[in-house]
């Protein structure tokens, strides 16, 4: 059995299980950029606009907290693989 860290980069490698749930995360993680980015984009046309300038502000608000939710898709990946292989699976 392997004794993994929380960061481990070699986590993904482990299993089939392992490439699975990271795969999975992986989507999440580019799913959750493609929609900031999106927002980021659209808030930015709005801003040309001053009668658009609030909903602009607003897309950039929900962005920065998708770009901030990242990190955090990571480590919950992390430790998810980490509980998988301290199963044994």
């Amino acid at each position: 059995m392997f004794e993994l860290s929380l960061f481990d980069r070699g986590l993904p490698h482990l299993s089939a299980r392992h490439i699975k749930i990271s795969s999975r995360y992986d989507f999440f993680y580019a799913l959750n950029d493609l929609v900031a980015g999106i927002l980021f984009v659209v808030g930015s046309v709005l801003f040309f606009k001053s009668s658009t300038e609030y909903a602009a502000t607003w897309l950039f608000l929900i962005g920065s907290i998708l770009f901030t939710a990242r990190p955090a898709i990571r480590v919950i990946r992390n430790i998810h693989l980490q509980r998988v292989s301290k199963e044994g699976h």
